[in-house]
């Protein structure tokens, strides 16, 4: 069982939603870990594992305790500085650019940060500033050496800036954070939202739990990997070697790929063709960085199986999963603002789309592949098509083991005029 699988564990008998104590144990990871390690990408940059996570939820869901065990191992690591609490942007960067003493006497003048809070609107004191400057901190491949920050009141010079950040908050708290700036100038697009509904389980804790959790031996293994190092294992080569074994051509190039850099590649080019098919923009910006997104939890979910810088199969394929199951998250956190996309807008694409069809017809499952933006469950899509079914707009049958999706002559037809009607107005 890894660190992360049996940490998780420990807070089994807890209310709070399984997935906040997850992905705040892979935050704590990525806070102790820093910009000490990497995946060399081409020889261009370095993607470098310091993510953002967003616990959302309604208010008393419980999204402190996970926060608060976060900060807790990221503290008794004690190799990186942790900002919580209530603080405006420029009081991080004042923080961020102070340079500190280490244990040993050593001086880190390096701009390396855990900002933990469990209420994100009362951590950053409203700016309209703040998430553009942590939407440009984030990314710590292109902030290599100094960064600077000339606002009103003072000036801020960082070195290598590394920021991970774990914040919690509700529908209620953020909709002032969250502007249109934020949700589609990038900030969402660097964060992984955690959106949950329902709690974990129901306990009172007026007795003692079975399995109390243990920060202080949970963080003996953080500060092993607090130690490492280096770059991440290469998954790719010009030339075949141990490791590197499976050939593809690439931009006319034979290029030999380890198991996980196979994996990767050909998930990415089916994942980038898939996007560029769909007919609206994704306003957020998250779809065009979300190779960047899974790699980087690829590399954290390794360093929680063992304490090396390779990376493992089953953290890729984890990461895979975890990570597509979050574009849902962000759908539902920024539902019905700035126009990004609703239900409303998922009818209309799946009438479009079975009115182009040559045969007005197609499968549940190249349909659902093809709008998987668009929903945030296959209960929410099932329940579209029955009520198009219920309306006999777009009728659902079976062949053989396949559901199929058609629109009948009579609808095609009244498509046909609508079109043609919308489109003599248009001249």
């Amino acid at each position: 069982m890894s660190w992360l699988s049996e940490l998780t564990l420990q807070h089994d008998e807890l209310e709070s939603p399984k997935s906040f104590w997850y992905w705040s144990a892979i935050a704590a990871i990525s806070a102790v870990v820093k910009d000490n390690v990497w995946m060399p990408r081409g020889g261009v940059f370095n993607t470098y594992p310091n993510i953002y996570v967003m616990l959302h939820a309604e208010s008393g869901m419980k999204k402190g305790p996970p926060v608060s065990m976060a900060k807790q191992l990221v503290k008794a690591v004690n190799n990186t500085k942790i900002i919580s609490g209530r603080s405006s942007i420029q009081g991080i960067l004042k923080e961020l650019g102070s340079a500190e003493t280490r244990p040993g006497g050593k001086v880190n003048a390096k701009s390396v940060a855990f900002i933990c809070s469990s209420e994100l609107s009362s951590s950053i004191v409203e700016d309209k500033v703040a998430t553009k400057i942590l939407t440009d901190l984030y990314d710590r491949s292109y902030n290599e050496g100094e960064w600077k920050s000339i606002l009103k009141m003072e000036n801020f010079q960082l070195i290598d800036p590394t920021i991970t950040m774990l914040t919690a908050t509700n529908e209620a708290m953020s909709e002032d954070f969250f502007t249109k700036s934020a949700i589609q100038g990038g900030y969402f697009a660097r964060t992984f939202i955690i959106h949950e509904k329902t709690g974990h389980t129901i306990n009172s804790l007026i007795y003692p739990l079975g399995h109390t959790p243990n920060y202080t031996e949970s963080a003996n293994y953080l500060k092993i990997l607090g130690q490492l190092k280096g770059p991440f294992s290469p998954i790719a080569s010009i030339e075949k070697n141990d490791t590197c074994t499976f050939r593809r051509i690439k931009h006319g190039r034979e290029i030999w790929f380890h198991p996980v850099g196979l994996r990767y590649d050909e998930w990415y080019e089916d994942f980038r063709a898939s996007i560029s098919h769909m007919e609206t923009r994704d306003e957020t910006g998250t779809l065009n960085r979300f190779g960047d997104s899974v790699l980087k939890v690829a590399m954290l979910l390794s360093l929680a199986e063992e304490p090396i810088l390779t990376l493992s199969m089953t953290a890729m394929d984890t990461a895979i999963s975890e990570c597509e199951k979050l574009l849902g998250s962000v759908r539902r956190t920024t539902l019905g603002k700035y126009g990004i996309s609703n239900s409303a807008t998922l009818k209309n694409l799946i009438i479009m789309e079975l009115f182009n069809r040559d045969n007005h017809q197609v499968s549940r499952a190249m349909l659902m592949k093809k709008m998987w933006m668009h929903y945030e469950s296959a209960q929410e899509f099932d329940e579209i098509m029955l009520s198009f079914n219920e309306s006999s707009m777009i009728i659902t049958s079976s062949v053989g083991n396949q559901i199929i999706y058609n629109m009948p002559p009579n609808q095609v037809v009244e498509m046909s005029r609508f079109m043609e009607g919308k489109q003599q107005k248009k001249q």
